[in-house]
């Protein structure tokens, strides 16, 4: 039965080939669209799931409010880890790291700059699965000074990985710590690509004494990992952390702060979930998204349902070609059921045609498509037993689901009318069919709609007053590898034509900063701040402008003392005038500070986060710490000159370093990057997707064509002209379009407020984009049908009308 039932769907596909040709191509598209997303999707979904405790590995995260600062934030302190794992017996081991990016390091005189750089605890191996290809995991970063490379920096490095034992010198100038030689004690595999962090170089932690030793319970420097017992519950866990915290934190003198409704509170993250649900300050990394992988899934849901619609379409609209071979089958004994499994199978068989198909362009895109995604996608036939079983469970589905509503269609016919000659067509019939053209539209429409948005959106970003001038603005990266020459370094290049000014800071718009906590005089709350420290031109530089008083001068030696204000941090403490007030911090040696200006709001994070309050500190002062980078202004479009320049100087003062640099604006774009993709992915699975739609319209319509040729022969005898023709066989696509409009909007309202809650500045949906997206479809829909009916109109009504 089977080889019948393969011969005969091979024999019509044969026979029908344009028509065949549009449903598997159709399919195929469809069937691939889906696989390319639902292979970003899995690799959404996999992340961090391959370590062997990966359901009782949890991070530690503080959520705070302290006024009307809130802080959300992956940082805890050394004491905070040392006490958890003192207190509760619940949970059996743990790690704390932190990573420091863009440090130099020598070998053979040769320097470069590594930015998978980080220091870990020795329990490290013990808590996550990385294994090492050399070396022991318990003893690898048991002691001061080592380190260990993965398999990829051992090869960077040194073109080989038998390298335990050797020597790389790391200048950790950054952490006022200057050159450190690291022994290799271990090599371990390259992370995969699905682990929320990744890193190159595994240095100990017991390098950092004084970082490990600081009690201070605010001293938040590490990211921290526990592992809790099997029976343990992570809820059960939390609610005890908030005893711990009250322990730790006063008790009494916690209470009545809490009561003015302040709170601190530990929380624990499970690895597994980092990745799509985390988006605290501190992330290694840029996480994904769950909203987008929801919102991806559906779309692959949308156009293999649009590509399944085809099929059905097609294979009724079609169905007038084998009205007689299912009247005679009926009449020589086939029953129904027997014809239902015939149609089915025939299409399960062109759905597996199509899969393979398929298959070939995932495997040609794959190489581009992880580019796109900016993942590392791969299908593995043998090494995941799931994959094989799946594609064939989808063929399965998607035979039966394209094929279910034809074998029914065509195995309901009436043999004696079918004989007779009478019309399969019903006019309910054609309604079911309008009705998934209908459907397929509404898709349509929905994902223009969609991509509309992202687009308006992101133009948005790119358009706003930030508050600073982010172009032509050259970052210098790792002035620390300077020391003490940087200031004659940036003055050098100030007095170079093509450079208007240029500052030092270890904050720029986009990039990390510290969160500290302050009070003030005549305000009784204590608060915190966002802080960023930074040279005398760092105003000028930024083109930042000032609304209050003074920035930082050279003029006034006391300004080492002084602090500069953002609008939203002088409004967070009720002066009238906030000049001449003085702040303190909350550190070990208390620094007082007087206001001496303030600034307007900027934009230093991404447009997901309303401005939060912020204080600029001159850099030398109170707060010493080494600057991180360089904005360099350019006034000149010869930009490469004016690089080369620049390079030209930084070799005269340290040739053993690399210059390394990047520019403000692309940086500051890099903040939008889930933005950017998902308008990308919007973009080119909704032209797909109408691609896809249009293949069906074009055979429906060429049936339909096909099938009124007299009757567009004998109107043009009657001097109907063709664009009369035209616009009557385009009047019942442009009803169906309407429909479709209309079911799409809702949804496409619904879905794209949800997803503008995001960010804190947005976009208002506007009517407009609703219509264009209907007028887009329309047109698409009106192009096509106008281009088989002129075909058809343009023939002679003899030719047509010759045998009647």
């Amino acid at each position: 039965m089977l080889s019948n039932l393969f011969k005969v769907a091979i024999r019509y596909i044969l026979k029908h080939k344009s028509y065949s040709l549009l449903n598997i191509i159709g399919l195929a598209i469809g069937i691939a669209c889906c696989i390319l997303i639902l292979l970003f999707v899995s690799h959404e979904l996999s992340y961090d799931k391959f370590h062997e405790k990966a359901d009782r590995i949890h991070r530690v995260a503080v959520r705070a409010l302290i006024g009307d600062t809130k802080i959300n934030q992956t940082y805890s302190s050394a004491i905070t880890f040392q006490k958890l794992l003192e207190d509760f017996p619940e949970i059996i081991n743990g790690v704390k790291m932190f990573k420091a990016d863009r440090m130099p390091i020598t070998l053979n005189d040769k320097t470069f700059f590594e930015t998978g750089l980080m220091a870990a605890d020795s329990t490290f191996f013990s808590v996550f699965s990385f294994s090492l290809h050399q070396g022991n995991p318990q003893k690898a970063l048991a002691e001061p000074n080592t380190m260990v490379l993965t398999k990829n920096a051992a090869i960077k490095y040194f073109g080989h990985t038998n390298v335990i034992g050797q020597v790389l010198n790391i200048n950790f100038s950054a952490y006022r710590m200057g050159n450190i030689d690291f022994k290799i004690t271990g090599i371990s595999e390259n992370v995969p690509s699905n682990s929320h962090f990744h890193y190159d170089m595994l240095i100990s932690l017991l390098s950092f004494p004084e970082l490990i030793n600081n009690t201070g319970w605010t001293a938040n420097n590490f990211v921290s990992y526990v592992v809790l017992e099997e029976s343990t519950s992570r809820i059960e866990l939390e609610e005890k952390l908030k005893d711990f915290t009250r322990k730790y934190m006063g008790e009494e003198s916690f209470d009545e702060w809490v009561a003015k409704g302040n709170f601190w509170e530990y929380f624990l993250q499970p690895v597994t979930s980092i990745h799509l649900n985390s988006d605290l300050n501190g992330e290694f990394e840029a996480n994904g998204n769950r909203t987008y992988v929801y919102i991806f899934s559906v779309i692959s849901v949308f156009i293999l349902l649009i590509a399944c619609i085809n099929f059905m379409n097609l294979s009724t609209a079609k169905s007038s070609l084998r009205a007689k071979e299912v009247g005679l089958r009926k009449v020589v004994g086939s029953n129904r059921r027997t014809l239902i499994i015939q149609f089915i199978g025939e299409s399960i068989i062109v759905s597996f045609i199509a899969l393979i198909i398929a298959l070939f362009f995932v495997h040609l895109l794959l190489p581009v498509y992880r580019n796109f995604v900016g993942r590392e996608l791969s299908i593995s036939y043998i090494d995941d037993l799931v994959v094989i079983p799946s594609l064939i469970g989808l063929g399965l589905v998607i035979g039966i689901i394209s094929g279910s509503y034809p074998a029914f269609f065509l195995s309901s016919f009436k043999p004696i009318s079918i004989l007779r000659g009478g019309s399969v067509n019903k006019k309910g019939r054609n309604w079911l069919r309008n009705g998934l053209v209908i459907f397929q539209f509404a898709i349509s429409i929905f994902l223009i709609i969609c991509t509309l948005t992202v687009y308006q959106q992101l133009q948005y970003f790119q358009n706003k007053q930030l508050g600073f001038n982010k172009e032509q603005v050259l970052v210098i990266n790792n002035p620390g590898s300077l020391v003490d020459q940087v200031d004659t370094f940036k003055d050098i290049l100030r007095n170079y034509s093509n450079i208007t000014d240029v500052s030092g800071s270890n904050m720029l718009p986009g990039t990390g900063f510290s969160n500290i906590g302050f009070g003030a005089e005549e305000v009784e709350e204590s608060f915190t701040l966002n802080i960023g420290v930074c040279d005398y031109e760092y105003l000028n530089t930024l083109k930042l402008e000032m609304v209050k008083g003074r920035f930082f001068s050279r003029d006034f030696l006391s300004d080492s003392n002084a602090v500069v204000l953002n609008e939203n941090a002088a409004l967070l403490l009720g002066w009238e005038d906030p000049l001449g007030k003085k702040i303190n911090n909350w550190g070990t040696n208390r620094g007082d500070f007087i206001v001496i200006g303030v600034v307007r709001d900027f934009h230093y994070e991404p447009l997901h986060q309303k401005i939060r309050p912020m204080a600029l500190f001159l850099e030398g002062g109170y707060y010493k710490r080494v600057q991180e980078n360089i904005a360099v202004r350019l006034n000149t479009q010869d930009i490469s000159e004016t690089i080369s320049y620049i390079e030209d100087i930084w070799k005269n003062y340290v040739p053993e370093m690399p210059f390394e640099y990047s520019f403000l604006d692309e940086d500051y774009e890099n903040l939008y990057t889930n933005e950017i993709q998902t308008r990308k992915i919007f973009t080119i699975f909704s032209l797909l997707a109408i691609f896809i739609a249009c293949l069906g319209l074009f055979g429906l319509v060429s049936f339909m064509v096909e099938n009124k040729t007299k009757e567009i022969a004998i109107r043009k005898v009657f001097g109907s002209s063709i664009p009369k023709i035209i616009n009557r066989l385009n009047l019942s696509f442009v009803k169906w379009l309407l429909v479709a409009s209309i079911l799409s909007w809702p949804f496409a309202w619904i879905t794209m407020n949800r997803w503008l809650e995001n960010f804190a500045y947005r976009i208002n949906l506007t009517w407009w984009v609703f219509l264009i997206a209907a007028v887009i479809a329309l047109f698409i829909a009106i192009f096509v049908v106008s281009f088989q009916t002129v075909r058809a109109a343009l023939h002679s009504p003899v030719e047509a009308l010759r045998y009647e």
